[in-house]
């Protein structure tokens, strides 16, 4: 088994990493790094796990293999560096890092010292993304030319998630994911990129309220929206094509269910279910499609495979990077107000 260690102990590190790491066979939650003394008495009763005060003690721990990494965004490139010099594989919560130099500096450390270093983009087996893929790979709409992947609500962000100090904007929260789901479809290179952040309506909120990014692949635009500050629902996708149209509603219900101790028995209401619309004899003819159930066990069963069999790595850093890399140029987007070409490679 493979000795684990969780870095940070909020939303993340208690509610998703650690419960995720104790479902799998060949991975062993074996400590709890957590500075505060009250909560590591905690984390260290609820999981019976070692607990840690630093990261230091963590990476003197000769059992210790794995180092997951749940911490505020702008502590990731500093602490994944140290565990992977320190000789341990390394799981980072996304985002990777603040800036594609943080993530590069990630990447050389884990080269170094020939260790694994991977993002937890769990999202790739969210029901709702799945369910995308499986269209668009068997052309039920023909050629996509606008895809819209939309995560809106409204609710203030929670402690650090609002300080773009600590966080970066709100698109390096949810937007993260959507940015890595798009890379992952299979669309080509994207060609042009332009985004936007509007001001959270809240006071000490500085990461932004609502915010889109754009990105143009060779004949179809991919538009990214998250938001804190919607007031109106929005499909959470919105696909127009040649020969047709997909439209779903809702979010995976897998964190949900997970949080509430039964992960398996996520389910989504039957008003989540997504609908293919195609026209037919001059009439559209709406087909109601089931969801492609994933589970977010694959993430770490993934990891576990990779460090016991050899078997290629899901989420590898370098896809990783890309999605920070576009978030460096929304950023600068949003501020100067441009459009930017994708860089020749």
């Amino acid at each position: 088994m493979i000795s684990t260690v969780v870095v940070g102990y909020g939303l993340a590190g208690r509610t998703i990493h650690c419960p995720l790491i104790r479902r799998q066979r060949e991975l062993r939650l074996h400590g709890i790094v957590a500075r505060d003394p009250e909560l590591r008495a905690e984390a260290t009763a609820t999981w019976r796990v070692r607990g840690y005060a630093d990261l230091d003690e963590a990476l003197t721990d000769p059992e210790v293999a794995l180092i997951v990494i749940a911490t505020p965004h702008k502590t990731h490139m500093e602490l994944a560096v140290r565990a992977l010099e320190a000789g341990k594989n390394c799981v980072v919560d996304k985002v990777m890092a603040m800036s594609a130099a943080e993530a590069d500096r990630m990447i050389a450390a884990r080269d170094a010292a020939g260790r694994m270093l991977s993002v937890f983009h769990n999202r790739r087996w969210d029901w709702d993304y799945l369910t995308v893929r499986k269209i668009l790979a068997g052309n039920e709409i023909g050629r996509p030319f606008l895809i819209e992947s939309s995560v809106c609500r409204y609710a203030p962000p929670r402690g650090w998630r609002g300080q773009a100090r600590a966080g970066g904007t709100l698109l390096h929260d949810w937007g993260a994911h959507l940015i890595d789901q798009a890379l992952q479809l299979g669309l080509g290179p994207w060609r042009r990129l332009s985004a936007w952040v509007a001001p959270a309506p809240w006071p000490g909120i500085d990461s932004g309220g609502h915010g889109r990014i754009m990105l143009e692949f060779e004949g179809v635009n991919f538009q990214i929206e998250s938001s804190r500050a919607c007031q109106l629902e929005r499909p959470r996708w919105w696909i127009l094509g040649t020969q047709g149209a997909f439209a779903k509603r809702g979010i995976d219900p897998q964190e949900d269910a997970l949080r509430a101790g039964d992960i398996d028995g996520a389910n989504e209401p039957a008003d989540h279910i997504g609908h293919l619309h195609r026209m037919l004899d001059g009439k559209i003819l709406d087909t109601a499609v089931p969801s492609v159930r994933g589970h977010w066990d694959e993430y770490y069963a993934n990891i576990a495979a990779y460090l016991l069999d050899n078997a290629p790595l899901a989420v590898t850093a370098e896809q990783a990077r890309d999605v920070v890399r576009i978030l460096d140029y929304a950023c600068k987007a949003s501020v100067e107000r441009t459009v930017i070409e994708a860089p020749r490679m």
